[in-house]
């Protein structure tokens, strides 16, 4: 048996210390998912404590044949989809106009790191950034997008579509400094 499948059994019984095992291993990971999500890092925290405490709740329904990482990443996704949607219904989706959908891509392209690209990110607005991180870095559909946020197909499709220009118009200005 695996270190991390004896914690993991140790866990299923309760067992505090192998719960905070679990916690130290895969905090920094999870908390990584959160901050694609959440910008506030405050915020993405919370997140984080929460999908821990579902975890822990729910583990016994941890099937041994998939990947426990996933497993805790699937429900940490959606703490922050809840999150989000929480959020999001303050403010609205906006419909934006399709002429976005697909960007010309740069020949002369370099690669950017990843600090920087995070930051890009970041100033998404809200709506933009939930679609984007769903679609691109979790490869949910429109369709589970939509039934996810509360929002229609064609809304996400926009919402990425522009997410995509507002990203292209930040590396062009990041480009242009450079």
């Amino acid at each position: 048996m695996q270190i991390s499948q004896c914690l993991i059994e140790k866990a299923k019984h309760n067992d505090r210390l192998a719960q905070k095992q679990l916690y130290d291993r895969y905090a920094p990971a999870l908390l990584s998912v959160c901050r694609l999500y959440i910008t506030d890092l405050q915020f993405a925290e919370d997140a984080l404590l929460k999908s821990f405490f579902k975890i822990f709740t729910n583990i016994h329904k941890y099937q041994e044949q998939e990947h426990f990482y996933a497993w805790m990443r699937r429900i940490t996704v959606n703490e922050c989809i809840d999150f989000l949607r929480s959020k999001i219904q303050k403010t609205s989706f906006a419909d934006w106009n399709d002429t976005y959908d697909s960007p010309d891509d740069d020949p002369d392209t370099y690669p950017i790191d990843e600090e920087t690209m995070q930051s890009f990110i970041d100033k998404l607005p809200p709506a933009c950034r939930a679609v984007f991180n769903l679609y691109v870095f979790d490869s949910y559909s429109h369709k589970q997008i939509s039934t996810q946020l509360g929002i229609t197909e064609g809304t996400s499709k926009s919402q990425l579509a522009y997410a995509k220009k507002l990203l292209k118009d930040y590396v062009t200005t990041y480009k242009k400094r450079a």
